[in-house]
């Protein structure tokens, strides 16, 4: 269901990458999240992972409390806020990286066999 109406926060990051000409620029703020727990997954994953996705590719990011103002331009909410107020939680995002780069190595071991 999920996937059908929403991005994943990577997938976020990389809209906006993409809007930005592909490079890291203006200021990434996740919308429509941290209000109230209706999701599968723990509640703080999408600041989480929201947070890690920008970190890997060099992008500002904004996490102002719900119903807090701020200027793009300005000083950001930066603050893992939820962290306060959540459980920690696992980084499952992170696994599926591993799983990709070892089925990119052994795809191209199968090539350069020649099958």
């Amino acid at each position: 269901m999920w996937p059908d109406i929403h991005m994943t926060p990577a997938q976020g990051a990389q809209a906006h990458l993409d809007l930005q000409g592909g490079a890291p620029g203006g200021v990434l703020l996740p919308i429509h999240w941290g209000t109230f727990n209706l999701a599968p997954h723990p509640w703080a994953e999408p600041g989480e992972w929201t947070k890690d996705a920008a970190e890997e590719v060099g992008q500002a990011v904004a996490f102002p409390r719900p119903g807090e103002p701020f200027e793009p331009a300005g000083e950001l909410p930066v603050e893992a806020w939820w962290r306060a107020v959540s459980q920690p939680i696992a980084h499952p995002w992170r696994c599926p990286r591993i799983a990709e780069g070892v089925a990119e190595t052994s795809a191209r071991r199968a090539g350069s066999s020649g099958r």
